[in-house]
């Protein structure tokens, strides 16, 4: 059946949910523990409601995620494509989302829950149309972002000395409106890709009504610029560690687990703090003489009203102890977040050098920057079949995002002695010019040429065909 799943995707998908759940804040209440789960009293509903609204949710995870995010695309991407792709820019998906955007939610899916795709697609065009009448038309091939839960499922086949994917499954949805052109429901939609000996096509599967069994609503075969059948299916897989069909591993997941526990360590601080965190007056060995006689000579506790006590009788005032544990379990959880990668300040952190600060961010970084190659590598495979499609062979069509998230510091004393390594002729200048770019010294666009003619060194003196 079409609406088949994966075994690796049916065992992570919860997984999925609750990493995505944390880190948008969203379906908070099914993550709080459910106290006195065997009582099903209303009353009991009631202190388990209360229980829940008196909680305070840190959103660490879903912070950490965008600070992430942040990082990766705090300098622009560069995109090169030739002129006839030049729309993918402002427009990839023929829904008016950019290249940039796109690659930002790309890029998010894959740090969050280490899995994405990206599914280049064309329309069918009847006749003999040149490629720039096709884009003057916006009949142009677009590439459409899948998150991983709409991945259902994948087959893969050795083809040859290559290893290919033969199926794969992609579950979405599409509003139909309603006879009156206003209302529409949500209806579920299954895209078939499938490859077979004769070569690429996809199906599209619809539910219907009365039977409720899925039938396939429409069939294509894309071609490419030249008219021929594709050898291969036109998806790109984007994974936490390599674009293969092979479920990668969440990297929120841990952060976004501890994240529930100090979510629940927090339901029960604050809800300890309202039960018993304010002062409670008592007075003992009252008579109920005693009693009627403060509340007809209007007694009062505070204001500056002395209250006075028959001899032998006590008052005071009780006041609950801080409830340690739990501040303590919430500090803990702090601290275990902070260990895997938790971007935020501790006022009370001791100082530490930078070389310190980068060492230990070099983890959590390599980690950042090698999402951010395989993103921009799934970015370049893809508009490779957008190539295939619109028929520019012959030109680079490319993105690259960054991927240097700790700056080295350069120091006074290594400046110069770069430069006197320069002088002396044991550094080449090129290399001088990388390394002033890695330290942020120098503009990352400018040419070997350019800072030749800046610094007034002859052409002899450095091979200035060497790309940087």
């Amino acid at each position: 059946m079409i609406d088949f799943q994966h075994p690796n995707y049916v065992n992570s998908i919860q997984q999925w949910q609750l990493i995505d759940d944390i880190c948008e804040a969203k379906n908070l209440k099914q993550y709080i523990v459910k106290i006195n789960s065997h009582d099903g009293s209303q009353s009991a509903q009631q202190r388990r409601d209360q229980f829940f609204k008196r909680s305070v949710f840190y959103a660490i995870a879903g912070y950490t995620a965008q600070g992430f995010l942040g990082k990766a695309f705090s300098e622009p991407p560069k995109c090169t494509v030739p002129d006839s792709l030049d729309y993918v820019r402002y427009d990839i998906d023929g829904a008016g989302v950019s290249i940039y955007q796109q690659a930002q939610e790309v890029f998010k899916d894959v740090v969050r829950i280490g899995r994405a795709g990206l599914l280049i697609d064309f329309p069918t065009v009847d006749g003999d149309v040149s490629r720039q009448d096709m884009v003057d038309n916006q009949t142009v091939a677009t590439v459409t972002r899948f998150s991983a839960d709409q991945i259902v499922n994948w087959q893969v086949r050795k083809i040859g000395s290559k290893v290919k994917p033969v199926l794969i499954v992609l579950k979405s949805t599409e509003n139909e409106l309603h006879y009156d052109g206003f209302g529409f429901d949500v209806i579920d939609i299954y895209i078939e890709l499938r490859l077979d000996e004769d070569g690429y096509y996809q199906r599209e599967w619809r539910k219907h009504d009365l039977t409720g069994e899925h039938y396939i609503h429409s069939e294509s075969t894309p071609v490419d610029s030249k008219g021929q059948r594709l050898t291969m299916i036109p998806f790109v897989f984007v994974g936490s560690e390599a674009n293969t069909s092979r479920v990668d591993f969440a990297p929120m997941y841990d952060l976004s687990k501890i994240n529930v526990g100090h979510f629940n360590n927090s339901a029960i601080y604050e809800d300890s703090v309202f039960v018993v965190g304010q002062v409670q007056p008592w007075m003992s060995g009252l008579s109920g003489d005693t009693l009627n006689d403060l509340r007809k000579n209007g007694q009062f506790i505070g204001s500056g009203t002395l209250m006075g006590v028959p001899s032998g009788e006590k008052f005071d005032f009780a006041q609950a102890k801080p409830n340690s544990l739990a501040k303590e379990a919430m500090t803990d959880k702090v601290q275990m977040m902070i260990g895997l990668g938790a971007m935020f300040l501790s006022p009370n952190g001791a100082a530490k050098t930078a070389t310190q600060v980068d060492g230990e961010l070099m983890a959590q970084h390599s980690v950042l920057s090698l999402i951010s190659s395989n993103v921009s590598e799934a970015y370049n495979q893809a508009l490779g079949y957008v190539k295939l499609f619109m028929g520019d062979d012959n030109e680079e069509a490319t993105l690259l995002i960054n991927r240097q998230f700790v700056k080295p510091n350069a120091s006074a004393q290594d400046i110069t002695a770069m430069v006197a390594s320069f002088l002396q002729g044991a550094l080449p200048i090129s290399d001088l010019l990388n390394w002033q770019k890695l330290h942020g010294l120098v503009d990352k666009d400018k040419t070997l040429e350019d800072y030749s003619e800046e610094i007034g060194i002859q052409d002899s003196m450095a091979d200035l065909d060497e790309e940087i």
